[in-house]
């Protein structure tokens, strides 16, 4: 084999290498952000809708937001997890949030979401045997989305 056909050969493999690992991370990531109604997007994400309600995850969001666009919402567990979603009822897609930790860890984020209208902000902890849920109702004044 000369060496020029050995690089256009080995060129195209690793553009086919680089380009099947995307197709299968979007078909896989696909499925949870749809829109759905609320408990279609927990099965989705979850695999289930059976989610213990707790008090052990603090969701601090301001109770009014101005703009949907940028609304800030901070998470904090008293649970060590694996996972942590955050779902926003009344989206177009409920599911705009997901984090998966190495390890147990206690689950703290803070980060902006937009909001399409007034809705309620669910938390949920996967602990590795169970999910865990805590909701807190965010009233927007100006939508975005």
């Amino acid at each position: 084999m000369k060496r020029r056909q050995f690089l256009a050969s080995g060129a195209v493999f690793a553009g086919f290498l680089l380009a099947l690992p995307g197709n299968l991370m979007a078909e896989w990531v696909a499925g949870s952000f749809q829109q759905v109604p609320l408990t279609d997007a927990f099965r989705n994400a979850l695999g289930t809708d059976d989610i213990v309600v707790t008090d052990k995850i603090s969701i601090t969001a301001p109770t009014v937001a101005t703009d949907g666009a940028a609304v800030p919402v901070e998470i904090a567990s008293e649970l060590k997890g694996e996972r942590l979603y955050l779902f926003v009822e009344k989206n177009p897609t409920p599911l705009v949030f997901t984090c998966t930790f190495h390890g147990s860890a206690l689950p703290w984020f803070s980060l902006h979401i937009r909001m399409k209208e007034s809705s309620t902000v669910h938390a949920v902890v996967w602990d590795g045997l169970r999910y865990h849920m805590s909701s807190v109702h965010v009233d927007v004044l100006s939508q975005a989305c």
